[in-house]
């Protein structure tokens, strides 16, 4: 249900972005974004990003994603994306434990509310009622 919550917070702080995110193995999985073509190299994608990033960190979830060009995507451009939020590489898809999808991000101790005036969410502790 946070996932669901946290998706929706997306979607309103950024109209016409399309989003899909769940909870898998006790991971936030991303499982889809697209940013409108008319915003693409305008820092949209970058501030969703850094929206996500930051909820995963008050929550202390690890991310998990796959990076795919079937959208027309550049598959370098993606992953050099990702890892600026400090994905990387997956190399224990599938262990025990361990999530299936390609790139994967722990959770990192900060304040990201207050590093993101863009959230205002619910799904985040601080604003949870």
């Amino acid at each position: 249900m946070w996932a669901e919550a946290l998706a929706e917070e997306v979607r309103t702080a950024y109209p016409g972005v399309h989003i899909s995110l769940s909870i898998s193995r006790g991971y936030l999985l991303l499982y889809l974004i697209v940013i409108p073509k008319n915003e693409r190299g305008t820092g949209l994608g970058t501030r969703v990003m850094a929206h996500l990033v930051s909820a995963a960190d008050l929550r202390g979830i690890a991310m998990t994603l796959n990076p795919t060009d079937t959208l027309g995507a550049d598959l370098d451009r993606l992953h050099d994306f990702y890892r600026r939020f400090g994905f990387v590489t997956n190399k224990w898809r599938g262990e025990i434990g361990a999530s299936w999808e390609n790139m994967v991000r722990v959770p990192r101790n900060s304040g990201a509310v207050a590093d993101n005036p863009a959230c205002s969410c619910s799904c985040c502790p601080e604003n949870a009622i």
